[in-house]
Order: C-alpha cells, then sequence, then structure tokens
C-alpha cells in the first residue's frame, strides 16, 4: 500500500475527498454504493480528552486522518463511565494505559456557571468538572485544529452519574421497594433541570456541528428478565415519587402496577432457579402479562419518559443553533431484546432526530446475543435449548449467524451489520433521519479471544456502505483501538 505524506494529507481537507479507484475482489458488497462519492459520507470516530492529551491533538487528528480518512469526531464530553471516557486497558499500541483508580470522569470542557443557576449544582458547578486530565479542556482545545483541517465536531453527551456526587443522589431511580438506583430518573425536575443547563452550556459555549445524547438503558420490564442479579434484588425502574405521580395523571393504576411485578418477580426467580410451571415458562409468562396489562404500560411509560428526554436535548439544542445535526445513540440491545426493538419507531424518533447511531458491533454482537439468550431469554423462553432461543433471536430480528458456540468464540460476521443496516435504513424511509451504523474496532478487547483484524474492521466498513447507510461511526473509543485494525477503514475507504 502507498503510503501518503501526511502534510500533502492534511493539506488535502480530510483527505477523503480524492477520488480513489475501486479495488477488485468486492463484487457484490460494493453493489449499493455504485455512483456515490465517498467524500460525502460521515466518517466518524468517538474519541475522548484522554488520547488527545497523551497523544497530542495535532498528532492524533494526524493519525485519524491518514489511517481512516476520519471527517467526523464524536467527542465524548460528558461521562462518567471510563470505558467511554477513561484511559482503555490493555493492551493498546498508543496513548498511556488503563488506570483504574485515577479515573473518575465528568464533563471534559469548561464549566460556565451562569447555565447553573437554576440546578441543583448552583452552588458549586465546578464539581462536574472531570479531574482526570488537569486544565486540558476538550472541546476549546480540538475544535480549531478540527475546523483547519475540515473536521467537524459532534459533542456527545451520557446520562450517566457518579455515586459520590450528592446532588446525583436527589435525582436517583427508585426500585419498586423505595430503594435509590445507580441512574437519574428522567422524569425527575432536577434532572431535566441540569439537562437543559449542560445542552445549553455546551451548545452556546462551543462552536460545535452537532450533538448526541447517550441514553443506554431500558424500561422495568427488560431490567427484571435480563437484569436482575438473582439475588431478590432486581431493579425496576422507576417507581419515585415523580413517575407515580405523572403515571397516576396518564390513569396507570399504580397499585396494580406494584403487584403485576411482584407476580413476575416469583415468576423470574423460579425460572432461574429452574422451576417449570406445569403449563410451561412461556404460557405463564403471558398469563402474567394479560392478568396484569399494567406491566406492559409501565414499560411503555418509562419509555416515553426517555422520548421525552431526547425531544427536550433536541429541542433545546435547536433553540440555540436551528442549523445544529443533533441525534441520539441507540444501544446494541436493539438487535437482541424485542421489548427494546419495539420501543425504536424510526418514524416516532426521526421528529426530534436528525441522526441515529446504531451499536451494530459484529465481533461483540456474538458474546452479547448469547448473553441475552442465556439471560432474558432464559426466562420466558426457558422451556427451548439455548439453540431454539438463538434461533428465535434470529427469526424475529431478521438476520441469521452461526451457532451459539460459534457466535460466543468468535463474534458476528460483517453480514450482520449489512442486514441491521439494511433494515433500520428501511425503517426510516420516508424521514430525514440518517442511519449511521456504529463500526466495531476491538470494542472491550481487553484479554478476550474473539478475532479482530485490520481485514475485519474493513469488511464490516464495506458491509454497512454496501447497505446504503449515509455514515458510520468508528466504535468504541480510539483510545481502546489498534492502530493496524484502525486502517481496516483507509482500506474500505481507498476500496470504495
Amino acid at each position: 500500500m502507498k503510503k501518503i505524506n501526511r502534510r500533502e494529507f492534511i493539506q488535502s481537507g480530510t483527505g477523503i475527498a480524492a477520488t480513489f479507484t475501486m479495488g477488485s475482489g468486492i463484487g457484490p458488497l460494493l453493489s449499493n454504493c455504485s455512483g456515490e462519492k465517498v467524500s460525502s459520507k460521515i466518517i466518524g470516530i468517538q474519541i475522548g480528552a484522554p488520547s488527545f492529551v497523551d497523544e497530542g491533538v495535532e498528532e492524533c487528528l494526524d493519525i485519524l486522518q491518514e489511517r481512516a480518512y476520519v471527517n467526523t469526531l464524536f467527542a465524548m464530553v460528558y461521562s462518567y463511565k471510563e470505558g467511554l471516557s477513561g484511559r482503555v486497558w490493555p493492551p493498546v499500541d498508543h496513548g498511556r494505559q488503563f488506570e483504574s483508580s485515577k479515573f473518575h470522569g465528568g464533563y471534559y470542557a469548561k464549566v460556565h456557571p451562569e447555565y447553573y443557576r437554576n440546578t441543583l449544582f448552583n452552588d458549586n458547578p465546578q464539581i462536574l468538572r472531570a479531574p482526570d486530565d488537569g486544565d486540558f479542556e476538550l472541546l476549546g482545545s480540538v475544535i480549531p485544529s478540527a475546523k483547519k483541517r475540515g473536521i467537524k465536531t459532534i459533542a456527545w453527551l451520557a446520562d450517566q452519574v457518579h455515586n459520590d456526587i450528592p446532588q446525583f443522589q436527589q435525582m436517583a431511580e427508585m426500585d419498586y421497594s423505595g430503594g435509590k438506583l445507580n441512574q437519574v430518573c428522567l422524569n425527575n425536575p432536577h434532572f431535566q433541570s441540569f439537562l437543559n443547563a449542560m445542552v445549553e452550556d455546551c451548545v452556546n459555549s462551543y462552536e460545535i456541528d452537532g450533538l448526541m445524547w447517550r441514553s443506554e438503558r431500558w424500561g422495568a420490564l427488560t431490567n427484571l428478565l435480563y437484569g436482575w442479579d438473582g439475588e431478590g434484588k432486581p431493579e425496576i425502574p422507576c417507581f419515585c415519587p415523580y413517575c407515580q405521580k405523572k403515571a397516576k395523571e396518564s390513569g396507570i393504576n399504580f397499585d396494580r402496577v406494584r403487584e403485576g411485578y411482584q407476580t413476575l418477580i416469583k415468576f423470574v426467580a423460579d425460572a432461574r432457579a429452574g422451576k417449570r410451571p406445569a403449563e410451561g415458562y412461556y404460557i405463564v409468562f403471558w398469563r402474567i402479562l394479560m392478568r396484569y396489562p399494567e406491566i406492559l404500560s409501565w414499560e411503555m411509560f418509562w419509555y416515553e419518559s426517555l422520548k421525552e428526554t431526547l425531544r427536550t436535548v433536541y429541542t433545546k439544542a435547536k433553540s440555540i443553533k436551528p442549523n445544529l445535526m443533533v441525534g441520539s445513540a441507540i444501544p446494541h440491545s436493539v438487535s437482541f431484546n424485542p421489548f427494546y426493538r419495539a420501543f425504536v419507531d424510526l418514524h416516532e424518533l426521526s421528529k426530534y432526530n436528525d441522526f441515529l447511531k446504531f451499536i451494530f458491533y459484529n465481533v461483540e454482537a456474538g458474546p452479547r446475543a448469547c448473553n441475552y439468550v442465556d439471560d432474558l431469554f432464559g426466562t420466558y423462553l426457558n422451556d427451548f435449548s439455548k439453540e431454539s432461543r438463538l434461533s428465535f433471536l434470529y427469526g424475529v430480528m431478521g438476520f441469521r449467524e452461526g451457532s451459539y458456540d460459534k457466535i460466543k468464540a468468535e463474534g458476528m460476521s460483517p453480514d450482520y451489520v449489512n442486514k441491521e443496516t439494511e433494515t433500520w435504513l428501511e425503517a426510516a424511509g420516508g424521514t430525514n433521519l440518517k442511519i449511521l451504523p456504529g463500526i466495531d474496532i476491538d470494542v472491550s478487547a481487553g484479554n478476550d479471544k474473539l478475532p479482530r483484524s485490520r481485514e475485519g474492521v474493513r469488511d464490516a466498513v464495506l458491509a454497512a456502505f454496501s447497505a446504503g447507510a449515509p455514515g458510520i461511526v468508528l466504535s468504541r473509543m480510539y483510545s481502546e483501538m489498534m492502530l493496524d485494525h484502525l486502517s481496516g477503514v483507509g482500506d474500505a475507504i481507498r476500496q470504495l
């Protein structure tokens, strides 16, 4: 492969506008791409402050352009999750390595106090500032250099909290028994004030090109069936006074919701213990839902609250900068959880999203699908073998991969990326919504034995564009990607 001269590359803008000849051997995979200019596509990458601190802003941008023709940064501005805004665990071949004891997280841009006067942080908004990288200020430090290169910057915010910050405890969700959970309640007015303030601060204070909100969680039904630890402490959100009041106003009988979930908890506990009902797990599960339709009403109530949150982010950002590109990140569970998939109505979401980043991490998809087969489907589909449950998943989701053992050991193929991208592009038909597949580059690699390679990344990128995607988001974070694997993106672009 001919090496691209760094300075010539930079002077050309992002480099992606250059004309490439189509490579051989990729056949029908590229059939849907013919006649399209690659330069019109979004080549995004998720990246956090530590990468720029460790490698230098200019040096880091050089790497992203030379190896992957990146033209859009999804900059992690607000997060308390070390996998998103910290340094990665070994092995990687660039930047510093993971130091869990030093990670805190928070807001990686400058906090402007005037925006937080009507929030719980009015007395001390600087408590939100991430202390991990000293005085480094992500957006202010990176945007000027990115703009000179023609690279856009989309600020990325996540609805996470730090348990040691007392203000967040006043926003916490509550489970059905009244205990506080480790996430903010979407209906809590203190959270809503904080959310508006943070969006206003970010959009007003920086010349960002877009904003992405991440809310990677789900409702009570999924939390019970999938997320329960089996010790009688299901984290079923959210039964706080604000949710109870709002639910009552919408006509939901809260006492019936509580009674229904107590019945469902016993069902899940018995299923986990292998205590099969005489009529079978599936029949009894649906009997409970038919007897307590409030369970599904409560599930939809939670998702409607999530939609309102997405609408709040969109409305606030657009009120400040109408031309800003505003969107959301859709979690990987959309490929494995039928309850969450049913929630994702793109014609509805298109009313308050310009784009949606979908997580289609094909290598990581194998083990994750197996987790859903074991846990979520290991309750109401517990009458069936693991292979039968997996076949059910394939049937309802519309893609088909290997056996349980195969995908757990090897992940899924690029065809999974292609099929899911096609599905959601079709679902978005008739809207202006951009569907951006998230491409797996060493997601949570750690010391696992899943096959990860430059060629695999290349094929996943080609699969997304073959389906007709208007862009991609290289994921999960630049800090955990092997540089040679990142170069697989550049290989794909040159073939296109």
